[in-house]
């Protein structure tokens, strides 16, 4: 087990399955305390598991998207960790819509459960972290998706060592498709937060960043294709959550604000800072 982030102190929401284990999983092989949740039962099971790492692991039934239940969770985590320095926000559920077809009923359901999970929840977490955050300086990460920040959009990005990218021949905009406008703006939602904590929470040496990933291969991700093969280049949760750790690495000069995101098809790695990230330090630069 590796020791990059020996003495930190992590909390991860959603770490039932998929992508949430394997953050969990990673910030434990690095040497980080882990604090997880999920609305499932299955974390106690991950909990079991990361405590056999060797490292000091907590785990609560939680639903990020009622206030009673973050709080009680985040308060839990830093009392049973002795503090906070990282935090993953990356509950999150998707349903497919369609503004044309569906009924209003389901319209406001669809809208009241994603918006609930990915970003009230989201918000939520944020919000009962930070004082804990503040008082040593930390990462807050927040989890959003490719649709946000494409190969194509707002930066064009090289294919040269992306041949099995689905946009390799054509420029990407940023969308998820047409059954996707309540997941998009939840996520969307999200990268509004991470743009404003980023600047707000500077001063206090935490740094602030958003992580989207394309096609990978989650229990969420291949239930959602019905039986229909992945995308090509579709990437591992252990490879994604390999790269959220050397983003936390970077340590407290690394980047903020930014949009950082992984895309099927290319390599998994840990790209320079994008766009976002680059602007985030020309306006602290000048603050």
């Amino acid at each position: 087990m590796g020791t990059t982030l020996k003495g930190r102190r992590a909390l991860v929401t959603g770490a039932g399955a998929g992508l949430g284990k394997a953050y969990a999983i990673a910030l434990a092989q690095a040497g980080a305390d882990v604090a997880l949740c999920d609305v499932n039962d299955s974390v106690k099971a991950v909990r079991d598991e990361i405590r056999g790492l060797g490292v000091n692991c907590w785990a609560k039934v939680a639903d990020v998207a009622k206030k009673k239940h973050v709080k009680a969770f985040v308060d839990g985590a830093a009392d049973k960790l002795g503090g906070l320095d990282i935090v993953v926000a990356n509950a999150g559920v998707v349903r497919v819509t369609n503004p044309a077809k569906d009924d209003f009923s389901k319209a406001v359901d669809d809208f009241e459960f994603m918006m609930d999970v990915n970003l009230r929840g989201v918000y939520l977490t944020g919000r009962a972290a930070i004082p804990y955050l503040v008082e040593n300086g930390g990462d807050l990460i927040n989890v959003t998706t490719d649709h946000i920040h494409t190969c194509g959009w707002p930066e064009t990005h090289s294919h040269d060592d992306a041949q099995l990218c689905n946009w390799k021949d054509v420029q990407r905009s940023a969308v998820g498709g047409p059954g996707f406008d309540v997941y998009d703006a939840s996520k969307w939602g999200i990268k509004g937060l991470t743009n404003a904590w980023a600047r707000s929470l500077a001063p206090h040496k935490i740094r602030v960043n958003s992580f989207g990933m394309g096609a990978t291969a989650t229990p969420m991700y291949l239930g959602f294709l019905g039986g229909r093969p992945p995308a090509p280049g579709v990437m591992t949760p252990e490879g994604v959550a390999g790269v959220l750790v050397d983003l936390i690495t970077e340590g407290p000069n690394g980047r903020t604000g930014d949009c950082v995101q992984l895309w099927a098809g290319h390599p998994t790695v840990l790209p320079p800072p994008m766009l976002d990230g680059i602007l985030c330090a020309a306006d602290l630069a000048r603050a």
